[in-house]
Order: structure tokens, then C-alpha cells, then sequence
């Protein structure tokens, strides 16, 4: 069994910025897992355990998808909750093209029995993972909310393997699938 996901790669300078955000929130007084910098990316698809042997059918559905390059713009820093928030993510700033992705992706992966997402799409990426919340975090996030800026261009996505570790989550690329335009 191997465990994937499906996602988009960060450019070296949107990561160097998430990073000076951690180095923020960190200061609270919450217990936080920091994201390591080279992990950071916008999930697109969580496939979960799979059978190595679904794997083939996997990638051959994935180079299926055919949707144009597209660009996406970083947006605030914020939590997924404001009352007991477990993640401190970065809000991406989606005009279509990215929600239209990972249907695609979803609608591909239904065929093969997987699950269809039930929660509406929203690109963001994670840079934190609360263990242990106290209110001086959202202080924190405030404090950076507005710090990030830059475009994320997206002319690929990648199904990537995550192996669990005591040290965090170690990912590998599987298959890089080069967004074209349709014919």
C-alpha cells in the first residue's frame, strides 16, 4: 500500500515567504507542527492508501486531463477555524482554473473507484499544524494576515507518495502530468 495525494509545486520564492511566516506564528504560545518548506504545496486530491497495483491505472487516468497553464495569486494568512483552528494556512486566490483542476482530477479518480470529494475546493496551502491551540495564535496570524504576496504559476500537477515518519511526512513525485492546452 502506498499513500498519495495529488498536487501543485510551490515556486522557490513563495516558499521562502511562508517560511519568514512561520518564523511569526511560531511566537505564539500554541503548540505548532511547522510544514518543512520543501513539503509545502496546494493539495489538489487525496487519494489515501492505495494497492500498488492501482497505481498504473492511476497515472494513465491522471495523463488523461487536459486543461491549459494558469497562474494563481497568494492571498492572506489565516486559519481554517476562528474558534479552534487546526491549521494556519495560506489562502490562494482562485479564479476558476484551479477548482476546475481538481474536479477534473476528482471526476478522473471516481472512474477508478475512489471516493468523490464532498467539501467544496478551496486552494490554500498548509504551513502549520496546531497540536495544541491558545488564543495567541490568531494575534500571531494577524500580525503576518497581509505579509505574503506573488503569483504561483501552474503548468503542471504531480501525484506524489507520502511516507509517515516520526520526523514528519516524507513526499516523493510519482508522476509529473504537464498541463496543455486541449485539442
Amino acid at each position: 500500500m502506498v499513500r498519495l495525494f495529488v498536487a501543485i509545486d510551490l515556486p522557490d520564492d513563495i516558499r521562502d515567504q511562508l517560511r519568514v511566516v512561520q518564523d511569526s506564528v511560531r511566537s505564539s504560545r500554541s503548540r505548532l507542527t511547522l510544514v518543512d518548506r520543501e513539503s509545502m504545496h496546494i493539495t489538489l486530491k487525496f487519494l489515501g492508501e492505495v494497492r500498488g497495483s492501482h497505481l498504473t491505472m492511476i497515472t494513465e487516468m491522471l495523463q488523461t486531463i487536459e486543461i491549459s497553464p494558469f497562474s494563481l495569486e497568494m492571498g492572506l494568512i489565516g486559519t481554517n477555524s476562528n474558534k479552534a483552528p487546526r491549521i494556519v494556512w495560506a489562502e490562494v486566490n482562485d479564479t476558476g482554473q484551479c477548482r476546475s483542476l481538481a474536479e477534473m482530477i476528482d471526476s478522473a479518480l471516481v472512474t477508478l473507484g475512489f471516493e468523490p470529494e464532498k467539501r467544496k475546493f478551496k486552494p490554500h496551502i498548509t504551513i502549520a499544524r496546531v497540536r495544541q491551540f491558545h488564543e495567541s495564535l490568531f494575534e500571531a496570524v494577524a500580525f503576518v494576515a497581509s505579509s505574503c504576496s506573488g503569483t504561483i504559476p501552474v503548468s503542471e500537477f504531480i501525484l506524489k507518495k507520502s511516507e509517515l515518519t516520526s520526523n514528519g511526512p516524507i513526499y516523493t513525485n510519482i508522476l509529473t502530468v504537464p498541463l496543455r492546452v486541449r485539442v
